[in-house]
């Protein structure tokens, strides 16, 4: 298939959301993919139709979850949630790992795989961070440093082990879920990477490469060796 199909979580219809869906969208498109976006229908008939239409998943950015899906009560700073969002988004990242097909989860995306395999979240950076990682007014450029595997598949598609993102978030995972690894770390020690033992393809970030790609072409990497995984498991073997 020339131009796979990615399947995206609709983010909203105000002009705000929607700008934010247009930085996906655009990166997706110029890396040669098709964008298929989904309604917050956690209906198995929904979920099912969007797993088989679908080559691929990215899981973007987005609102904080609801901590008693990681089983502790809110703190204070712990931001408003989406309860339809976190509903939709688990049920349908569950169906897409059972069918091994491709995964991009950026920001809380790469919070939302966490949780998934019973991980847990730190629900407040501020008081434990050395740089703002919140930081929406330099949301265009790298703002701090990451220490990458370089063993990882992030790693081996950026060609480094060392390398600055942008850094849009005040949340971060703390416990690991089960099966998932660290495969790039602030100078904190937060995740800014996870990587997931076994699954064909699995590229999760904390930072927010879809904003980065005109000022630092090397995050175009990551979208391009996305699409192409989505393009190879929809070939088939052989």
């Amino acid at each position: 298939m020339l131009y796979p199909t990615i399947g995206i979580p609709t983010l909203g219809t105000d002009p705000f959301h929607r700008y934010l869906q247009y930085r996906y969208t655009r990166c997706l498109r110029q890396a040669g993919a098709k964008v298929s976006l989904l309604p917050l229908d956690p209906s198995p008939r929904m979920l099912q139709a969007a797993v088989t239409r679908c080559d691929g998943f990215l899981f973007p950015g987005g609102p904080d979850i609801q901590p008693v899906l990681y089983e502790q009560l809110a703190k204070p700073h712990c931001g408003a949630a989406d309860p339809k969002r976190d509903a939709f988004e688990l049920s349908l990242l569950h169906d897409v790992l059972s069918e091994g097909k491709p995964l991009f989860c950026i920001g809380r995306g790469m919070q939302l795989l966490n949780v998934a395999f019973g991980g847990t979240l730190i629900q407040d950076l501020k008081p434990r961070q050395e740089y703002a990682h919140m930081d929406p007014f330099h949301l265009s450029f790298a703002t701090h440093p990451i220490e990458v595997d370089s063993d990882s598949l992030v790693g081996k598609l950026l060609g480094t082990d060392t390398v600055t993102v942008n850094s849009l978030h005040h949340q971060a995972p703390d416990d690991i879920g089960e099966g998932l690894w660290i495969a790039a770390s602030s100078p904190e020690g937060f995740p800014e990477a996870l990587e997931l033992d076994g699954y064909p393809f699995c590229l999760a970030v904390q930072w927010h490469p879809e904003h980065m790609t005109r000022h630092t072409p090397l995050q175009r990497e990551l979208f391009t060796a996305f699409v192409a995984a989505c393009r190879s498991h929809s070939a088939g073997p052989g």
